[in-house]
């Protein structure tokens, strides 16, 4: 294909017919073998609000005062749901984004002599960005066998330097939840900003109960009077379409840590809460609308159905030769290692076959998305079981 600026344009047909031909490879939610990503098909109606609502950038909210409403009223269903009515903060790009503002708020709040961030060797690549980007020190604490971190080394790891301590409430890897009922009384003790990541557990974590799950094993919101922030994505379980992430601050005093003033927008002088300055509204209005319809019913029948699916697969594992689960999931996340090959090697076999895991030191990683039934399921396992029994 040429890479010269097009001389004269194709008609909408050519140019989608085109499009259609050369995207043809790519993986999509709708064949089932997308088994590795945390994030899912968007909600139908979430994907027309968002259609409807493209052209709109929240970042000049001037423009746009009901929807600025909006985001405001969706931050505060957030914060309820995380125990606490009085958050404030912005609906984001993602949990990249949502972390390195929670760093940047922690850093704007600390010494200058503080920049080490206490967090467990589990937290998310952004931190490494936020860290390259601010000139920070992570101090990466291990992990138990439940993949949880090992509380008396994180204890340790708090010293005259610490900036921030971090906490994940949903790993990446096996969607672990940190001991953060033991983690938060450090926050307090040090008078130390404490940051949880739940960009995936955001919206798996509330409705484990209702759903008729264990809840997780510890508190994980502003209940723990440590916690300065927490990320979520509703573009993960949230139903939402990307990008539609979220940063919650436990009140106005903290947000303004990381505010910047922009004089020249459509309502005059504004104060902006994020790292990007032009900011899809679409994504505001999507995950208000997505809220509203869903509820919390709704939500906990997403969780409901996830989690059955993720039980039937263990189940299925435990029966299987050639391949075993790495922990007991906490939520809808499985780990998967082979013992006849190594995990690369299950993983190419897999991939070859069209399936597309998420590939660990030491494990693979299945994400039981609400675009998985058991259909889809059942046919992977058809092809694991191929994939393992000749080690």
């Amino acid at each position: 294909m040429s890479k010269n600026f097009p001389a004269s344009g194709l008609s909408e047909e050519e140019v989608s017919a085109l499009l259609e031909e050369r995207l043809a490879e790519d993986l999509t939610f709708t064949s089932g073998h997308i088994l590795g990503s945390m994030c899912s098909q968007p909600h139908p109606f979430a994907a027309e609000i968002f259609r409807r609502q493209l052209e709109k950038n929240i970042g000049d909210p001037g423009l746009h005062p009901a929807l600025a409403k909006l985001e405001e009223e969706t931050i505060g269903i957030l914060g309820n749901l995380f125990s606490n009515p009085h958050a404030v903060g912005s609906i984001v790009t993602g949990g990249t984004e949502a972390n390195l503002l929670a760093m940047w708020t922690a850093k704007n709040r600390a010494p200058a002599e503080r920049r080490e961030v206490v967090l467990p060797e589990t937290a998310h690549f952004s931190f490494e960005k936020a860290a390259s980007l601010m000139d920070l020190t992570l101090i990466k604490v291990p992990t138990g066998p439940d993949n949880r971190v090992r509380v008396e080394e994180y204890k340790r790891a708090i010293g005259p330097r610490t900036m921030a301590l971090v906490a994940i409430a949903g790993t990446t890897g096996l969607g672990a939840v940190d001991p953060l009922d033991t983690l938060s009384p450090l926050a307090v003790e040090h008078n130390l900003y404490l940051h949880i990541d739940a960009a995936f557990g955001g919206f798996v974590l509330p409705f484990l109960e209702s759903a008729g799950y264990p809840p997780g094993g510890s508190a994980f919101d502003f209940s723990l009077k440590g916690v300065s922030s927490i990320t979520l994505d509703p573009h993960k379980m949230g139903r939402c379409p990307i990008p539609s992430g979220c940063i919650l601050y436990r009140n106005e005093e903290i947000s303004g840590s990381s505010t910047t003033h922009v004089s020249y927008l459509a309502g005059g002088k504004t104060r902006q809460r994020t790292i990007v300055g032009t900011r899809s509204g679409a994504a505001v209005a999507a995950v208000w609308a997505t809220l509203q319809h869903l509820g919390f019913e709704g939500f906990t029948q997403v969780v409901r159905e996830c989690m059955e699916n993720t039980f039937f697969l263990m189940n299925q594992i435990k029966l299987m030769n050639g391949v075993e689960s790495v922990v007991q999931p906490t939520m809808n996340v499985v780990g998967i290692r082979p013992t006849g090959c190594s995990p690369d090697e299950l993983a190419r076999r897999l991939r070859g076959r069209g399936y597309a895991l998420s590939l660990f030191p030491g494990f693979l990683r299945i994400t039981l998305m609400p675009h998985l039934n058991r259909e889809y399921l059942e046919s992977f396992l058809t092809v694991l079981r191929e994939g393992v029994k000749n080690g």
